[in-house]
C-alpha cells in the first residue's frame, strides 16, 4: 500500500474515533438530556440541577468577595491613601512632624505608571462643640477641592469645600459626615466651631458646606475634611512645610507592585530638621481590615471546591446511570464493530450535554441574582458591622470565563473515570439486561 494511501486511512480512523459518538450522541438528542427510561430520568435531572445551583453559587460567592474587597478597600483608602509618606519618627497621634514640600523625588513619583495622585495633606486633633454635645474628631487638611474629588460618589447633601476669589485666603468651608451631623444636630449651612488643645489653646470657626456618607463607622466619627492651611496655620507651619503626602494608585490590586518601588524611591530621605522619611502601606495601617478582605479568598476557595465537588459527584452519578440503563445499547455497538474508545466518547459527550445545560441555567440564575442585586440592592446589612448598607457585587469579564472553564475541565476530567466502565461491558453478558 502507498504511504498516501496509509495517511489516509490513519486520517478516515482517526476521524471515525470522534465522528462515530458524535452522530450517535446527537441522534439521541432528546435522550441525551433528559433520560430515555425511568431510571435515569430524575438522576439526569437532579445532576443537571446540581450543576445549575453550584455554578450560580460559585459565581455568586466570588462576585460578593470581589465586591466587598473593592468597595470596602477603596472607602478605607479614602481617608488615608494607598501610600503615606511621613515624617519617620515615633509619635503614634495625631500631632505630626512636618516634612518639607518640595521633595526630589516627587517628579519621577508622579510620572511612576499606576500612581494616581500624589497629594499633600496633614491632620489636627480637636474638638468640635456645640449648645448641647461635645465630640472628638480630626481636622484633615488637603488641598480644596481637587483632593476631596473622590469624595463625591459619597456626597449626601451640599457640595465640596470650594477655593476662595482670593487665592491667599484660608477655606473656611469643610464637610462632615453624616454620623457626625446627625449625632450633633449638624448640617449645610451651619457653622460648625472647633478646639484645638494647645499652648496657647485656639478656637476656629467653619462653615459646613457638605455631608457625605462612606458608612465606615471608624472614619466618618472621626474626620472632619477640611483646607490644608488651616492646620499649617495651628500648628504654626509655614508654607513650605506639610503633614505628608497621599500617593493614591488605580487600582488596590497595583498596591502590592507598587509600594517597593514607592519605598525605594522616597524612603528614609533625609529632612532638613534631621529626621528621615517614611513610607507607609494602608494596608499595614488599617490592618484589621484588610486582614478580614484577605480571608473573604480563602471562604470563597472553599465553597468553589465544595460547589465544584457536589457538580462531580452528580454528574458521576448520572453517568453511571446511562452506562447502566444502557448496557443493551453498549453490547448492540460492539457487536456491530464500535472500540471501547468510541463507546468512552459516546458516553462522556452525553454527559457534557448535561454539564453545558447546567452551565447555561447556572450562569443565567447567578448573572441574574447578581444583576438584580447591582440595580436594587435587595441584599441589606447592617453598615456597623459590614462597613456598608447592602451586599456590593463585582463581577469581570475573565473571573465569569475563569469559574465557567475551570467547571467545565474539572468535570469532564471527573467523568472520565466512570466512562472507562463501557470498555468493560461483554455484547454477550449485555443480552441478559435485555
Amino acid at each position: 500500500m502507498r504511504r498516501s494511501q496509509i495517511s489516509q486511512v490513519e486520517r478516515g480512523a482517526r476521524a471515525s474515533a470522534w465522528q462515530f459518538p458524535l452522530f450517535v450522541a446527537l441522534g439521541g438528542q432528546r435522550d441525551a438530556t433528559v433520560g430515555r427510561g425511568r431510571l435515569s430520568k430524575p438522576f439526569l435531572r437532579i445532576a443537571m440541577a446540581a450543576v445549575t445551583i453550584s455554578v450560580a453559587a460559585m459565581l455568586i460567592a466570588f462576585a460578593v468577595a470581589r465586591g466587598f474587597q473593592r468597595e470596602v478597600g477603596a472607602r478605607t483608602l479614602l481617608f488615608a491613601g494607598d501610600i503615606q509618606l511621613v515624617n519617620l519618627d515615633a509619635n503614634a497621634s495625631y500631632e505630626q512632624r512636618p516634612i518639607a514640600r518640595a521633595q526630589s523625588f516627587l517628579p519621577a513619583l508622579r510620572k511612576m505608571k499606576g500612581i494616581r495622585t500624589v497629594e499633600p495633606f496633614a491632620v489636627k486633633a480637636g474638638i468640635i462643640k456645640t449648645k448641647e454635645q461635645m465630640q472628638g474628631c480630626v481636622l484633615k487638611g488637603v488641598e480644596i477641592p481637587d483632593a476631596l474629588n473622590d469624595f463625591l460618589p459619597f456626597l449626601v447633601r451640599g457640595r465640596l469645600p470650594q477655593q476662595p476669589e482670593d487665592e491667599e485666603d484660608e477655606c473656611d468651608e469643610v464637610m462632615v459626615s453624616a454620623y457626625m451631623a446627625n449625632l450633633l444636630q449638624l448640617d449645610t449651612g451651619k457653622a460648625l466651631v472647633m478646639y484645638f488643645v494647645q499652648q496657647p489653646p485656639r478656637v476656629r470657626r467653619f462653615e459646613i458646606v457638605g455631608v457625605y456618607d462612606t458608612q465606615m463607622r471608624e472614619f466618618d466619627a472621626m474626620y472632619v475634611l477640611g483646607d490644608l492651611r488651616h492646620v499649617q496655620a495651628l500648628n504654626e507651619w509655614d508654607e513650605s512645610q506639610i503633614g505628608g503626602y497621599e500617593v493614591r494608585v488605580n487600582g488596590l490590586q497595583d498596591l502590592a507592585t507598587l509600594f517597593p518601588e514607592v519605598e525605594g524611591l522616597c524612603a528614609y530621605g533625609l529632612q532638613q530638621d534631621g529626621t528621615l522619611l517614611r513610607v507607609v502601606d494602608a494596608r499595614e495601617k488599617y490592618a484589621a481590615i484588610f486582614d478580614w478582605l484577605a480571608l473573604l479568598d480563602t471562604n470563597v476557595i472553599v465553597l468553589l471546591t465544595l460547589m465544584l465537588a457536589v457538580a462531580g459527584v452528580n454528574m458521576v452519578t448520572a453517568l453511571l446511570i446511562l452506562i447502566l440503563e444502557r448496557t443493551q445499547e453498549i453490547g448492540l455497538l460492539k457487536a456491530l464493530g464500535a472500540t471501547g474508545r468510541q463507546l468512552r466518547t459516546l458516553f462522556v459527550i452525553r454527559a457534557t450535554r448535561i454539564l453545558l445545560w447546567g452551565l447555561c441555567a447556572g450562569n443565567a440564575v447567578g448573572l441574574g441574582i447578581l444583576l438584580m442585586q447591582r440595580q436594587f440592592k435587595f441584599v441589606r446589612l447592617d453598615p456597623s458591622e459590614y462597613y456598608i448598607d447592602h451586599v456590593p457585587v463585582e463581577m469581570g469579564l475573565g473571573a465569569w470565563a475563569a469559574i465557567n472553564g475551570i467547571t467545565l475541565a474539572v468535570t469532564l476530567v471527573v467523568l472520565l473515570v466512570p466512562s472507562g466502565l463501557v470498555a468493560r461491558v461483554s455484547p454477550g453478558e449485555s443480552m441478559r439486561f435485555a
